[in-house]
């Protein structure tokens, strides 16, 4: 099929456009622009240069992509913003390129950005993500796959968030989230394993088991965080599951959430 452009849609002659897009009234999408084949942009989107968009996206109204880091630091370097296949961004959300620290900010495939949402510079988030509404996610943050964030969230730059976890409503996380956590509270902190995604993404009633004696070690052993470590490495050694929460836990910048509610338990 023909790529379908509203007359109002204002569309750069250079903008690469796949197979069967559809371009909304009054969007505006920069030269340096590629969008995959089968993609929606609705109504008022901007999309800026340096922008690429793969297969089957969907972009609602009033979404603005690519413009360039809220960052003083910023000279106007060529950088990019990536978002990957059959990704939904919902009204009102900002996505910003990245910066000369990492060169791009990227979101994953299968995403799914509520209206409202900001993704800052350099930021990295992989596949199967969800957010709610208004979420302020700052720089530099990595996000892993198979995340969930719940509304109104703000993310402190450089934090890190490992896969499978979901951040509660309502949280402001300033420290990095081991993989498999539910966070919740005020102030946040980890309360539980993320039991429901774990078991929709098919994780094995025994699994889940280890992971939460692991998680018994790391958050209520009262041990510090370098022998609770190291207690993990030795008594689940060769589960990867663990594994994964000992290296993660292991590397960063911003330190680890540990607060825990003695009146919850793992």
């Amino acid at each position: 099929m023909a790529v379908a452009i509203h007359p109002t849609a204002i569309i750069d002659s250079r903008a690469r456009l796949g197979t069967d897009v559809s371009i909304g009234p009054y969007a505006v999408i920069d030269g340096d622009v590629e969008i995959g084949d089968r993609c929606t942009i609705a109504s008022h989107v901007v999309i800026a240069d340096y922008t690429r968009i793969g297969r089957e996206c969907r972009i609602f109204g009033g979404a603005n992509l690519g413009q360039i880091p809220q960052d003083v630091k910023f000279a106007g370097e060529k950088t990019w913003l990536r978002i990957g296949d059959r990704t939904t961004i919902r009204e009102f959300c900002t996505l910003n390129r990245g910066t000369a620290a990492s060169g791009e900010t990227v979101i994953g495939n299968d995403c799914l950005l509520l209206a409202y949402c900001h993704v800052g510079h350099d930021c990295i988030i992989g596949d199967h993500f969800i957010s709610s509404n208004n979420l302020a996610m700052a720089g530099h943050v990595t996000v892993g796959s198979n995340v969930t964030f719940g509304g109104v969230c703000g993310i402190h730059q450089f934090v890190r968030i490992g896969d499978y976890s979901m951040v509660g409503a309502f949280s402001f996380v300033t420290q990095d989230v081991v993989p498999f956590a539910l966070t919740g509270s005020d102030p946040v902190r980890v309360i539980d394993i993320n039991r429901v995604k774990l078991e929709r993404c098919s994780f094995t009633p025994e699994r889940v088991t280890e992971i939460r004696r692991a998680f018994r070690v790391l958050f209520r052993s009262g041990l510090q965080l370098d022998a609770a470590l190291a207690e993990l490495a030795d008594k689940f050694s060769g589960n990867e599951d663990v594994a994964k929460i000992v290296s993660f836990a292991r590397t960063g910048r911003r330190g680890l959430l540990r607060m825990q509610n003695n009146t919850q338990a793992i």
